[in-house]
């Protein structure tokens, strides 16, 4: 499994496609509007940036499809009582639940994702609420 930082128009694209990937034959999903994605990580249009950071990843298995996103977000204007830890949190997050479940975890922890991203969150917990993909 391979975790790519979005970092240009490309990736930036993949990370919108995910969810069209894994939602492909759910009849119920509605997609949101690609804009409206693009938006929340725009610095000119989405206030939370004044204060804060994003760091978005896509998900590919070893034959380069497309498995699954996460973004993880910061806010400098908040803190929590006591230390000096960054307070934020994730969102975004999507997983084909067949081909990635069993493995995201670990994977998270050897590439050191989930240092960066998790370390104040617990992992398995979050993983049952994994949007259910297709195939």
């Amino acid at each position: 499994m391979q975790i790519i930082p979005v970092t240009d128009n490309t990736t930036a694209n993949e990370f919108i496609r995910v969810s069209v990937v894994l939602h492909k034959n759910d009849p119920n999903w509605i997609r949101p509007l690609d804009k409206d994605i693009n938006e929340v990580f725009d610095k000119e249009k989405n206030k939370a940036f004044r204060f804060g950071e994003v760091t978005r990843w896509i998900l590919k298995d070893d034959a380069g499809k497309l498995i699954g996103r996460i973004a993880a977000f910061t806010n400098k204007k908040y803190k929590n009582k006591g230390d000096d830890l960054p307070v934020g949190g994730i969102g975004f997050l999507n997983a084909s639940t067949t081909r990635m479940q069993p493995t995201f975890y670990s994977t998270m922890q050897s590439t050191g994702l989930y240092s960066r991203v998790w370390k104040q969150w617990t992992a398995p917990s979050i993983l049952a609420n994994v949007t259910a993909g297709g195939d």
